[in-house]
């Protein structure tokens, strides 16, 4: 007998995820905004019916999630598992203790990859996981499905995946949205090391700006990030101008 997922939020990353877990699992979707692609293992549903599946995975923007935990939590299962996706942790997991049934089991789970990175196979890819209320216990079901798929787990604390991804994923989209903004014209050809930061201007952008600001509000390190390098920033321009 297939599993039944309930995935609310088909963006970018939720149409990647339904495309994989529908080859094990009949996956009900639903989202408000975007058309949902029906097929194999994929279909349309309310948001009752997503949320009343025995797992529920949670793929919206950070500054949509809390109202969304209020609207789902009549529909849950009293022995669901529910997972968000967010590219932060503390913050989400922390409304989702505050807000959800306390029968319900919560795991925080960050995929390092996405639309951009997919190569067509799980295998080899790397997923943080923090388990939360009621969430140790339904690891070993995680963990097993990370084996059958060669999926690489790395367990955390969400402070830990925080400051993680305050000093990766956050300083990657700075560098690639502060390069884009100065109108620096991307060149055809020049050093190996200019053809990588290309790659990462061209990441950066292909990411909403949404997602962005939101890994600088609600993560607990992005604002200090931030101030760290405009720091290093400043430095720099008073060490340039003393050359002159």
């Amino acid at each position: 007998m297939r599993a039944s997922i309930g995935l609310i939020g088909y963006g970018r990353f939720g149409r990647l995820a339904a495309r994989y877990a529908s080859r094990s699992a009949d996956v009900f979707v639903h989202d408000r905004r975007a058309r949902v692609k029906t097929g194999r293992g994929v279909q349309s549903a309310t948001l009752g019916e997503a949320a009343s599946q025995s797992v529920v995975v949670l793929a919206v923007p950070i500054g949509a999630l809390r109202s969304l935990l209020r609207e789902i939590r009549p529909h849950l299962r009293r022995d669901a598992l529910v997972i968000d996706v967010c590219s932060v942790k503390t913050v989400p997991l922390a409304w989702m203790n505050a807000l959800l049934p306390r029968s319900v089991a919560i795991i925080g789970m960050h995929p390092l990859f996405g639309p951009d990175s997919d190569t067509g196979s799980l295998s080899g890819q790397r997923v943080v996981v923090c388990p939360s209320r009621n969430g140790a216990r339904r690891m070993g079901v995680v963990r097993a499905l990370a084996r059958a798929h060669g999926i690489h787990l790395h367990v955390m604390t969400p402070r830990a995946h925080d400051r993680l991804m305050a000093e990766t994923l956050l300083l990657t989209q700075y560098v690639g949205r502060l390069i884009r903004g100065a109108g620096i014209v991307p060149h055809a050809w020049s050093t190996p090391a200019y053809g990588s930061l290309k790659g990462i201007v061209a990441t950066a952008l292909r990411d909403s700006e949404e997602l962005f600001v939101d890994m600088v509000r609600f993560n607990p390190r992005g604002r200090r990030t931030l101030k760290a390098l405009l720091r290093s920033h400043r430095a720099i321009e008073r060490k340039t101008r003393g050359a002159d």
